[in-house]
């Protein structure tokens, strides 16, 4: 089976997409975030299992080795109500994972409540161990830490406030007798945890390591976050200015997507013209009307865009003394315009033009900026290049397009005339005629015949590929169409005895085409069925709705097609070995079939078997779908 045809078009990447990732509808994070919380989530799962079995163990060990006085019931408990309240966790994450990655919110909510628990789990097993003496005091970092990557940074800061709070908390209430002081014998003899000054040294030093661990950690987590969204972010720039080759889409998508990655107000591509000395806008986002009609950007009384473009290194304004650098220093100050980053568009062989980002913010843009900025018109570049070559490509085309219809055109009114002037000949208006005179302009007539067909298909070729075709697209009945072309063949297939059966839908199936367009799609799958089906044959056509689909169908039980032409069936001026052998014709016939049925937004697909017979398919989607 061959299939020709429309595929489902170009995806358009959305906003988010473009710019973080999809985001969780409750909280807003991007994708790679709510994985992260979750991936977080499930790993604070499986290191409770560790923390609950290690509290048993410690315990045991503590209690056979070291401390044979120490009491162990309470620790063994809270390592039990650790390993307990793990099975709960792990079976809420499984509910979660049965939906693919889950809700956020619920693996967030699921962290909170473990932390929640470690914290409680921590103040008992502190106090267990000697309150302030306790050399567990300092494990709250571990989970400062953990907050720290997983959450944002204010959530974090709240944990090591509150872990420093609650063992101040602890402290206090075993100084003041409202909790009963376990001394750890054979660490610190007498009181010294009731001593103000050793509270406050064992207190301030937990302030002081938590503080540092939680600014530190935040820091890291919130450097790696942004590079992991500026990651997904330029993953998201190369699908969205790589999925279409119309250079203003591939140009609009790229501004649109620096804008949202960058948070900036702004942004511009401004293209090279021909001559180099000027710089011509090609797309903008976030800009004024006014601002864009501030007048031609001229290289050679604009530094900043010198700079981009001569030397190829990216150009910052940053603050007002530096607007000097602009050509149009007014129009920014009036578009509230306090930075510019200029990262040039580089090509294989020169600078194509500049990606201009602009911020209202002083000092705004740093070093990872202009390498991100940097990052995205590298993509851009290529892309840019790529849409430039597809443009010239189909400049090409049409221009081949148009030769060949003018060519064609001018040679359709000689080929007339000579067509007449040979039968006027043949029917004996110029005499009469031998027999050897007479075959000679038959096999004349044959041959110009077959030139008239050929000069018919390459005009209708060229006309479709050159946008040069008579009709808009309407709404066209499908079965009305394909009545009257059966009622044009019919008497053909009567010459060869044929059986040439046509159903179709009681109601009317309207498909968005032209009459002329549709009438020379079924004229040639018809007529080929007619034509390449021997005497006594048979040719069935149908016109059938399928979901939103109208489907014709045109079924012969004629020669067939050999499995090795199929390949090739709508290649231009191909012709199947066997085909060639019964009639003439100009192998263009398909390709106008498969050029129209995909201008229809439709596909054709044919299954043939040498010998048996062929089934041409059109599938066409309804009005309004």
């Amino acid at each position: 089976m061959v299939s020709a045809g429309v595929g489902p078009g170009i995806e358009l990447i959305s906003r988010a997409a473009m710019a973080e990732g999809p985001e969780d509808s409750t909280i807003g994070l991007p994708l790679p975030r709510a994985q992260e919380v979750a991936a977080s989530s499930r790993w604070l799962v499986a290191m409770r299992w560790l923390a609950g079995g290690g509290v048993v163990v410690a315990t045991w060990v503590v209690h056979r080795t070291l401390l044979p006085r120490f009491d162990p019931d309470l620790m063994y408990a809270v390592g039990v109500v650790i390993l307990a309240s793990n099975v709960v966790f792990w079976g809420w994450q499984g509910r979660l994972r049965r939906g693919g990655v889950g809700p956020v919110w619920g693996y967030r909510r699921l962290t909170h409540l473990q932390l929640g628990l470690d914290w409680a789990a921590m103040v008992v097993l502190i106090h267990l161990t000697g309150g302030v003496e306790s050399p567990l005091v300092f494990l709250f970092v571990f989970h400062i830490v953990v907050a720290s990557l997983v959450f944002e940074r204010w959530i974090a800061c709240a944990y090591t406030v509150s872990a420093v709070g609650l063992t101040a908390g602890l402290t206090l209430a075993e100084t003041w007798g409202l909790v009963g002081h376990r001394h750890v014998i054979g660490f610190l003899p007498g009181e010294v945890y009731a001593e103000p000054a050793y509270e406050v040294v064992i207190l301030a030093a937990l302030a002081l390591v938590s503080a540092v661990t939680w600014a530190v950690t935040s820091s890291v987590a919130v450097r790696v976050r942004r590079r992991e969204d500026q990651l997904a972010t330029l993953y998201g720039v190369v699908r969205a200015i790589n999925s279409t080759l119309e250079l203003p889409q591939v140009l609009d998508r790229l501004v649109r997507a620096t804008v949202e990655a960058m948070g900036v107000q702004g942004a511009s591509i401004g293209l090279l013209d021909t001559t180099g000395a000027q710089v011509e806008l090609a797309a903008s986002h976030g800009l004024s009307e006014a601002y864009l009609n501030k007048g031609p950007v001229l290289v050679s009384q604009s530094p900043a865009h010198q700079k981009a473009l001569i030397g190829g290194v990216p150009a910052i304004i940053q603050n007002e003394g530096d607007r000097a650098r602009l050509q149009y220093p007014a129009a920014a100050e009036a578009e509230n315009i306090r930075s510019m980053l200029f990262v040039p568009l580089r090509g294989k062989g020169q600078a194509l033009g500049v990606v201009r980002a602009y911020s209202s913010r002083e000092e705004a843009f740093g070093p990872d900026d202009v390498k991100f900025l940097e990052a995205i018109a590298a993509q851009g570049a290529i892309a840019i290049e790529n849409a430039m070559a597809y443009q010239a490509m189909c400049k090409m085309d049409e221009q081949k397009s148009k030769f060949t219809r003018t060519v064609t055109h001018e040679l359709r009114a000689p080929v007339s005339g000579a067509q007449t002037l040979v039968s006027l000949i043949i029917d004996g208006y110029a005499g009469p005629l031998e027999e050897k005179q007479a075959g000679f302009l038959l096999r004349l007539r044959r041959r110009l015949e077959t030139l008239q067909m050929l000069i018919d298909d390459l005009l209708s070729l060229a006309a479709g590929r050159t946008g040069l075709a008579a009709e808009e697209v309407t709404e066209v009945p499908v079965g009305e169409v394909m009545a009257k072309v059966v009622a044009q063949v019919e008497p053909q297939a009567q010459g060869k005895r044929q059986t040439l059966e046509f159903e179709r839908e009681a109601e009317p199936l309207a498909v968005e085409a032209t009459v002329q367009g549709l009438g020379r799609v079924f004229s040639n799958l018809l007529g080929n069925a007619v034509k390449y089906t021997p005497e006594g044959g048979r040719v069935a056509v149908s016109v059938r709705r399928v979901d939103h689909q109208a489907v014709v169908r045109v079924a012969d039980s004629g020669i067939g097609i050999p499995a090795q032409s199929l390949p090739r069936l709508f290649t231009e001026f191909f012709r199947a070995p066997n085909a060639m052998a019964v009639e003439t014709g100009t192998g263009l016939g398909l390709v106008i079939v498969k050029e129209l049925v995909e201008r229809f937004r439709g596909r054709v697909v044919v299954e043939s078997q040498e010998g048996v017979g062929s089934t041409f398919t059109v599938f066409l989607p309804l009005v309004g779908h």
